[in-house]
């Protein structure tokens, strides 16, 4: 791997983070209790990253799915992605 390569992906990063540290930090400031589920705050972090990201993602990557599984596909294709998203309701956490 090119090292340039190797660095090409901390700007994603650094952008990930800028979506979603904030946004956590308050979730855990409103409900504490989420330091003691890694799992749950790991969700919620990055239901964050996939909420901003996910789109852009997903139509990046169009041309190469469609590449790899029209030719071996029949049917009804599903494509299932990241899941659903976590988002804070008045009764605490929960998926949408």
């Amino acid at each position: 791997m090119r090292l340039a390569a190797a660095f090409g992906l901390l700007p994603d990063f650094r952008s990930a983070i800028g979506v979603a540290l904030w946004p956590t930090i308050l979730a855990v400031w409103r409900a504490p209790s989420l330091l003691f589920r890694p799992q749950g705050l790991s969700r919620l972090f990055m239901s964050r990253v996939w909420n901003s990201f996910g789109n852009g993602v997903d139509e990046a990557g169009r041309d190469t799915k469609q590449a790899l599984i029209t030719p071996h596909a029949y049917g009804v294709v599903l494509d299932l992605g990241a899941g659903g998203s976590l988002e804070h309701n008045e009764g605490g956490y929960g998926f949408i």
